[in-house]
């Protein structure tokens, strides 16, 4: 048996408030469309994946769906989901026996769930996943409204599955009249006949309101900065002043320990680091307290949606003894961050006299951020 498959992705998904194609949003570590076209993918009766989407986003789905390339093709959808989903029909290789129509937005689908529609597709020539309405339910006509007995009545999922000649026939006479219909199984019974029903899965749920892109993901970052220690100079770490027969040099105050922090929060959130946003070069930065830099690194953060959940730093230095000064770097650090001060960590520790830091020569600082961000375009994956 030879299956396409046709996922809708044309819509603009403005119930999630997302700003974007609702599919083309990041899930964990893959864009919704992707997850959702994978499941089909894993089968190898599945010969062609017809993603449907907007004109002006076919690069962004092109991109998005690249893992999976040797299956995909992309056509332009329509002004209503029945002529997006005739458009996706017709990119269908032409011999192929089965075609199922899946929510580009439903990235939960099950291989089990997905066999038993194609199983029950095979038997009887269709396959329509349902599930019980476990709400109670009123039928409203303006102000009037009353209950209705919810056990008559069945939540419709997808994928919706068709003998494939059967399918083009009912969407071919559903163009031809003009007619729109909010799934496949209604084109099916209107042209065709009747749909044989099958269990559906709880978990395969779609992605429609912002709730269901709440979910943030995790990053982290790490970071690492060495100064040279010389005379003359003040040494400041996590915003102190720490008494010492030296300094550390540098075009700022030279705070190892924020410097390396700061790129730890910056690789988290896939930017630039402190040396190409704050370069040498640039005099507004010259004798700068790292901490304003701190503070601009967690502006850069808020306006990618990003917060911080946690840091954790170690100091690398053989002289002087720190750990009298680390619960003010603590605070100093958590302050410019917004985080409660127990989400801040500095240890500190020496080489046993190896190294650049062993012969006191300079300072070293080590860190670790984890980050929480939402969910983002394609673009930013």
């Amino acid at each position: 048996m030879k299956i396409n498959a046709v996922l809708p992705c044309a819509g603009r998904g403005e119930r999630a408030g997302l700003g974007f194609n609702k599919t083309l949003a990041l899930l964990g570590e893959k864009p919704v469309a992707l997850l959702s076209a994978e499941k089909f993918a894993a089968l190898p009766q599945v010969t062609r994946i017809v993603i449907v989407c907007g004109a002006e986003e076919k690069a962004d789905f092109v991109r998005a769906l690249a893992p999976l390339q040797d299956k995909t093709v992309f056509v332009t959808g329509g002004a209503t989901r029945t002529a997006s989903v005739a458009a996706g029909i017709a990119a269908c290789e032409e011999d192929c026996d089965v075609i199922a129509v899946h929510d580009g937005a439903r990235p939960y689908l099950s291989e089990q769930l997905l066999r038993r529609t194609l199983d029950v597709c095979e038997e009887s020539g269709s396959a329509l996943p349902v599930l019980p309405v476990t709400d109670s339910l009123r039928e409203v006509h303006g102000e009037f409204s009353r209950a209705v007995e919810r056990s008559a009545y069945y939540a419709v999922q997808t994928p919706q599955v068709f003998d494939a000649r059967k399918l083009r026939l009912a969407y071919s006479r559903a163009m031809q009249d003009g007619f729109t219909f909010s799934d496949d199984a209604q084109v099916y019974e209107r042209y065709i006949g009747r749909v044989t029903l099958c269990p559906g899965d709880p978990a395969n749920v779609k992605l429609t309101n912002p709730a269901d892109f709440a979910a943030e993901r995790m990053r982290v970052g790490c970071g690492f900065d060495t100064h040279r220690l010389v005379e003359g100079r003040k040494l400041i770490l996590g915003g102190v002043e720490v008494p010492h027969t030296k300094g550390l040099l540098g075009h700022s105050d030279a705070d190892v320990l924020v410097h390396a922090v700061m790129d730890a929060l910056l690789s988290a959130v896939h930017a630039r680091d402190i040396g190409v946003l704050f370069p040498d070069t640039d005099e507004r930065y010259k004798g700068i307290s790292s901490m304003k830099l701190l503070a601009q690194v967690k502006a850069l953060l808020d306006k990618k949606g990003a917060r911080v959940v946690n840091v954790s730093a170690v100091i690398l230095a053989q002289k002087p003894k720190l750990k009298d000064f680390m619960p003010q770097m603590c605070a100093n650090i958590a302050a410019a961050l917004a985080l409660p001060e127990e989400r801040v960590s500095v240890s500190a520790t020496t080489t046993e006299g190896i190294g650049l830091v062993g012969r006191e020569e300079g300072i070293s600082a080590r860190a670790c951020a984890l980050v929480l961000s939402k969910p983002s375009p394609a673009e930013s994956i």
